[in-house]
């Protein structure tokens, strides 16, 4: 059975994990409330991808383990995450 990497995270774990959870910042004194209502960030991530036997794939990412200078240097794939609070109003 292929599995992915021990050292990689399978995406629908990942994914999830990049995502902050950001309360409201509130200061009662002043009368101010921020909330944030969505962020879009792009970061490096390298994948293992595994093709089992009946066709079907599982994508594993995490952060670029390695930061060497080396004569051949790792591919490193993006992933863009676009989040919008659903209670954006």
């Amino acid at each position: 059975m292929n599995v992915v990497d021990e050292a990689f995270l399978p995406m629908h774990e990942l994914v999830p994990e990049l995502i902050p959870q950001l309360p409201d910042l509130l200061d009662e004194d002043a009368g101010v409330r921020t909330r944030i209502t969505g962020y879009d960030v792009i970061t490096p991530v390298e994948l293992d991808i595994v093709v089992r036997a009946d066709g079907t794939v599982e994508l594993g990412g995490a952060p670029p383990l390695y930061h060497l200078a080396t004569s051949t240097l790792p591919v490193l794939h993006s992933v863009r995450l676009l989040a919008i609070r659903a209670d954006a109003s």
